[in-house]
């Protein structure tokens, strides 16, 4: 009488699990080669088409949940891209160079006191713009980059979660559930043996009672 056998699993190792990852990857291989270069156009077609109405989505919800912030960074944007530009105030001028000719005193019609001033100026000119470039700098870094979340294509995207680990813990589950399995199986009786061991039961409980 035929039967099916139930053969007991083999416990993967290192060594069959890395056979295992060897022999899989030239497939995915492949199909990364054959597809990472769609995907990622793919991606950069994406971002092309709503990086800049997803950043003016954010920048519009921004300004209404933040309007006295966003008046005032408006404003500081106004006076730092004309101050760059800007000459020193009049008066600020004429206090340096009064300080200026202080300090010189009876050099100050010479030339190396008229060196000192020139220069001196035009280094105050210099450090005038510089104190609207660097509020621009304090500001900007302050400010939020309003622009669409993308991701950066990968052209490992088919094989970068394909590891050596994971195939190797892959095989250890499907060995616990096979031998969780073969277990169960192996300690229970075949059918064949229950139904004699019924038939068995109830003809031994008709001789007892015709017995007696």
């Amino acid at each position: 009488m035929g039967g099916t056998t139930i053969e007991q699993p083999t416990q993967p190792t290192v060594t069959s699990s890395i056979t295992d990852y060897v022999k899989n990857y030239p497939a995915l291989f492949n199909l990364q080669q054959q597809y990472a270069p769609q995907e990622a156009a793919q991606q950069v077609a994406l971002a092309q088409q709503y990086a800049g109405q997803l950043g003016t989505a954010y920048k519009t919800a921004q300004d209404a949940m933040y309007p006295a912030e966003t008046a005032i960074t408006n404003s500081l944007n106004q006076q730092i891209q004309s101050g760059m530009s800007s000459q020193v105030p009049e008066w600020m001028r004429n206090q340096y160079q009064s300080d200026l000719n202080a300090n010189l005193g009876t050099n100050v019609g010479s030339g190396i006191g008229a060196d000192y001033i020139s220069r001196g100026l035009l280094q105050q000119q210099q450090d005038w713009q510089n104190y609207y470039r660097n509020l621009g700098l304090s500001v900007t870094g302050r400010q939020p980059v309003y622009s669409a979340n993308t991701q950066t294509p990968n052209s490992n995207a088919i094989t970068q979660g394909y590891t050596p680990q994971g195939v190797m813990n892959y095989n250890q589950q499907g060995y616990g559930t096979a031998a969780g399995l073969y277990s169960s199986t192996s300690n229970q009786s075949p059918a064949w043996m229950n139904v004699l061991g019924t038939l068995g039961g109830a003809a031994l409980g008709g001789w007892s009672t015709n017995w007696k």
